[in-house]
């Protein structure tokens, strides 16, 4: 095992803003010492123990070291904690699959006793954090979120992707770079389960087109920031064509441009939803997407 002895980097602010804990960590007191295995990577789920045994997760960008992190539990009352982060070396992602393909609901807590979150499309994927009494924990909207795992199918990032084969397997256009397609991708994946918030760019909350531009202009391209400038962006790509990386328009009436995502290869893309889901897995081909598909553009 290994242990960062460094302070953190991250500021109060952003540890309030996306740090998370499973149900079971809730009672633990303020100065609980947590150690974790692994180094850490940025934006990435911390799956770590309390010296009680319960089982505590934390969501935040750049941990390094011990720090502190600040959380609600099931009375609204802030509480805190000193961890010392890092991150699973590959991320665990619970995919929403119903018999009918009706939306789920999203509780506050591991029982339908639990006030309800949010609900959820059918084929949504989230970040899995943990699982406790037959639900699984999620990461959604940058908060902690439980569905039973009766409705959840778990996929790594490689099945999730590419469904345990080559993603860039069948290039056609010369000028694309799948390797580059690939970082960015993972790049933004990392992003999953943050806030939507109309108007921000990150880096801990986005709205559509915020998410969009944040991710691109990481890697140096500097798309428009409003959707409907997003589509004088790029090259224009068929949807037959579609590869990792590419950026996805949606219009709610078929003229004017309303949301924006991240195509990541087999079927999905990831993209600031909305403010009752966040940034968020799902699938191009469910009936609303299919119906408001727009365009395509490709950047890289």
């Amino acid at each position: 095992m290994k242990i960062a002895a460094q302070s953190s980097r991250i500021l109060a602010s952003t540890l309030a803003a996306v740090s998370l804990f499973s149900a079971g960590a809730l009672a633990a007191p303020a100065s609980t010492a947590i150690q974790v295995e692994r180094e850490p990577t940025p934006s990435s789920a911390i799956q770590a123990t309390a010296n009680n045994g319960s089982p505590v997760t934390v969501t935040a960008e750049q941990a390094e070291g011990s720090f502190q992190v600040v959380y609600q539990d099931q009375e609204g009352q802030e509480s805190s904690a000193t961890v010392t982060a890092s991150s699973p070396e590959d991320v665990i992602f619970a995919c929403v699959v119903t018999e009918d393909g009706s939306s789920l609901r999203v509780r506050q807590g591991p029982g339908t006793s639990y006030p309800i979150l949010c609900s959820v499309d059918n084929n949504t994927v989230f970040p899995k954090t943990g699982k406790t009494d037959g639900w699984v924990q999620i990461a959604c909207n940058g908060r902690t979120g439980y569905v039973s795992e009766d409705y959840i199918v778990e996929k790594t990032t490689d099945e999730l992707l590419n469904g345990g084969g080559s993603t860039n397997g069948n290039l056609t256009d010369s000028e694309y770079d799948g390797t580059l397609a690939q970082e960015i991708v993972n790049y933004a994946l990392q992003f999953e389960g943050y806030p939507y918030v109309y108007g921000t760019a990150g880096p801990n909350s986005f709205d559509c087109s915020g998410f969009t531009s944040y991710v691109f202009n990481h890697f140096g391209y500097k798309i428009n920031r409003t959707s409907r400038d997003q589509l004088k962006n790029g090259v224009p790509v068929e949807k037959s064509e579609l590869q990792p990386a590419d950026l996805l328009l949606f219009s709610r009436n078929g003229t004017t441009i309303s949301h924006v995502g991240l195509y990541i290869g087999n079927g999905k893309f990831i993209h600031a939803s909305t403010s009752t889901t966040g940034v968020i897995i799902s699938d191009l081909n469910s009936t609303y997407y299919v119906n408001h598909y727009f365009a395509a553009r490709r950047i890289i």
